[in-house]
């Protein structure tokens, strides 16, 4: 800011702190103006001080660029701009135009980040589950662009314990959906048997554990059967555990089936070539939202294994195909057997 007038601007010192061969470009009309020593007065003893002090001066007035007013109630956005630039405690980024904010690799949350527009403060993008009303609380709480920031890193601190303990079961157990898994996923699918997988999602991030709501996944009599195990252990849930550690207490476990590797090198078996993995309907593992195959018959015998989509669509070319209490009916396309599961479990239903 000089003498009330914002500029945006970028300056060049190939021979810092020296003036010598400097180049000053000032943005006027979105495109960026070049000044150099051929026309702008600089005297040779100058420092970049000096020079920065002397630039209302050495610009033309008709090329002094105002950004534009329009600001919140309270205060000048741009002002706070540069009250929070903070380089140890996290990552300030802005956009030529000045319309577009982002704050992200917090010191204690490094893969969060928040996005906001400038100077309405509307919020355009962050990392948080979809299911925290997010701009619901900066409207109504943040009136600068501190406060925003401010209920921004409370909400990540208030979301810890969900994170840490999403974090372990994503270290300790082979997330098979979302992949990749990130900060804005509030749910992890993944194998405790063959065939059988567990579903568990946070509905509120905020009350990680009273929110928290767990499917069974596979053939219908093994699910059955683990429902029963599951409804016993939620009774002696212990608080003083994490989530990973009161799962293997529920299903009597010493750990969870973890990922493949590929003898000595530590990479992770090439799913999409292995064929026993792939959907026995589509013939390919993943699909676009990054399902995975987890439909198997409850014929123990076959081993049809298939996406809950390609499934879903099979029993609607069926005559056989019906819908009950939100569990669907059909003949396995293998086996011919009858199948019956919950699209409402797989598919977020």
């Amino acid at each position: 800011m000089l003498e009330d007038n914002w500029l945006r601007l970028k300056l060049y010192l190939p021979h810092y702190p020296a003036l010598n061969g400097f180049e000053l470009y000032v943005l006027e009309k979105f495109e960026y103006k070049l000044y150099t020593a051929e026309n702008m007065t600089v005297q040779d003893d100058w420092q970049l001080e000096d020079f920065i002090d002397k630039l209302p001066q050495l610009l033309p007035p008709k090329k002094r660029i105002e950004i534009p007013k329009e600001m919140p109630p309270q205060g000048n956005i741009y002002a706070d701009i540069l009250a929070l630039h903070k380089p140890n405690e996290y990552r300030l980024q802005i956009n030529d135009t000045c319309t577009r904010i982002r704050f992200c690799e917090f010191v204690d949350f490094e893969k969060h980040y928040l996005e906001l527009g400038l100077p309405s403060l509307e919020l355009l993008d962050h990392s948080v589950p979809d299911c925290i009303p997010l701009g619901e609380m900066l409207e109504k709480s943040a009136h600068s662009l501190e406060e925003a920031l401010v209920l921004f890193m409370k909400v990540l601190d208030d979301l810890r314990p969900f994170y840490e303990n999403f974090m372990n079961i994503d270290e300790l157990c082979h997330v098979l959906q979302p992949s990749p898994a990130t900060t804005k996923h509030n749910s992890r699918v993944f194998p405790i048997k063959d065939r059988v997988y567990l579903k568990v999602t946070s509905l509120d991030p905020f009350a990680c554990f009273g929110s928290m709501e767990i499917k069974i996944i596979g053939p219908t009599d093994e699910v059955s059967r683990l429902r029963h195990v599951l409804s016993d252990g939620l009774g002696n849930w212990d608080s003083e555990l994490d989530m990973y550690k009161n799962l293997l207490r529920i299903f009597d476990l010493l750990f969870f089936p973890m990922p493949d590797w590929v003898d000595d090198q530590d990479q992770k078996k090439d799913e999409e070539d292995d064929e026993e993995l792939r959907c026995n309907i589509c013939f390919s593992y993943r699909l676009e939202k990054g399902e995975v195959p987890l439909v198997s018959c409850d014929n123990a015998k076959c081993v049809l294994k298939c996406h809950a989509a390609c499934l879903k669509e099979w029993f609607q070319t069926q005559l056989e195909g019906k819908t009950f209490l939100e569990v669907s009916f059909g003949l396995c396309p293998f086996c011919k057997a009858k199948l019956s599961t919950s699209f409402a479990a797989l598919l977020d239903e």
